[in-house]
């Protein structure tokens, strides 16, 4: 009798469970492309996919998710700011090799002008 009990809770939360999955599978789906971009995420993502929790969090939890994301973005901001500015010094000696190259092929050919006058 128990057993029989026992059997239809986990039947009926087993179908409850799976149309919940079912009902949120784009949301799952996201989730897990998240995931195989990252490999760990935290709360702040799963919020972001998922949406808000259905009951509500403590103020010290919101107030720390508010800050992480803060300094989420400054991170990122620092790491493109980080990168541009590489880029930048990159082009500026890629043009300056280009005008010591360039300065370089002119006395050479100024040398062989030289020598060509000498002859």
């Amino acid at each position: 009798m128990i057993d029989v009990e026992v059997r239809k809770i986990i039947d009926q939360q087993y179908q409850e469970c799976k149309a919940l999955i079912l009902e949120h599978k784009d949301k799952l789906e996201i989730l897990a492309e998240r995931l195989l971009e990252k490999e760990t995420i935290s709360l702040p993502d799963i919020v972001e996919i998922l949406g808000p929790r259905p009951f509500p969090l403590k103020t010290s939890l919101l107030e720390y998710l508010e800050e992480l994301k803060e300094r989420i973005n400054e991170d990122e901001k620092e790491a493109a700011d980080k990168k541009a500015q590489e880029e930048k010094e990159a082009q500026e000696d890629e043009v300056s090799e280009e005008a010591d190259k360039a300065e370089e092929d002119s006395k050479d050919k100024s040398s062989e002008d030289k020598e060509q006058k000498d002859k």
